[in-house]
């Protein structure tokens, strides 16, 4: 009996042991491993390879919904459309929005929602469902659809690079497929190349905002 309770014991803490060591699926060129998701389902959509003047994509699929692509907090809700076509204040033309900072340290902006489903603070898994897409703000004057922007994380409110800082398209594409394309990278030569991006786009913001309510 003290023989197989000595051995019972060697053999739990090995066991212990092997679920302390990382294994290779928990290692993905030097990134924390992180789970991407195509974030629109339920209707199809459809989305053009361009977009305006800056780097963002406008996703055409009313009432279709919204999902967090990846896991992490959400950070900012508008869940009262305030836009007034006469002023065209810039923080209020997206209408009803959600902003989630994912744990891949990247910010994620939906706007023109319809519906808003998740709040302030509240954390959220890959394929959680956020919102529905809508024509709220100025998308009231053009048409029904969901704006999305990826950029860095920025330590003060601005309303500039939460728009959108690189190009979204072919991250959607590989996550319909369901690859895992990170824009961590991306992101991150952005910042090298434009350290002062995020005080640039709170000046503008605070300019803008300035002009509206002169």
């Amino acid at each position: 009996m003290r023989l197989k309770r000595r051995i019972n014991q060697i053999f739990g803490v090995v066991a212990i042991a092997t679920l302390l060591i990382p294994t290779q699926s928990l290692v993905a060129d030097d990134e924390s491993p992180v789970l991407y998701v195509f974030p629109f389902s339920k209707v199809a959509v459809n989305y053009p390879r361009d977009h305006l003047d800056y780097p963002a994509v406008d996703v055409d699929g009313c009432y279709a919904h919204v999902l967090a692509p990846t896991a992490g907090t959400i950070t900012q809700t508008r869940t009262i459309d305030k836009w007034v076509k006469e002023i065209d204040a810039p923080g209020t033309r997206g209408g009803k929005t959600i902003t989630l900072v994912g744990d891949d340290n990247v910010r994620y902006y939906f706007a023109h929602l319809g519906r808003v489903k998740v709040a302030t603070g509240q954390r959220v898994s890959a394929g959680d469902w956020i919102g529905v897409m809508g024509s709220s703000g100025n998308a009231r004057i053009t048409r029904c659809h969901t704006h999305l922007g990826m950029s860095r994380v920025c330590p003060v409110v601005e309303a500039f690079l939460l728009q959108g800082e690189i190009w979204p398209q072919k991250y959607l594409d590989a996550w319909r497929k369901g690859q895992q394309l990170s824009p961590v990278k991306e992101i991150k030569k952005l910042m090298k190349r434009d350290p002062l991006g995020c005080t640039r786009s709170r000046a503008d913001t605070r300019a803008a905002l300035a002009q509206t309510s002169g």
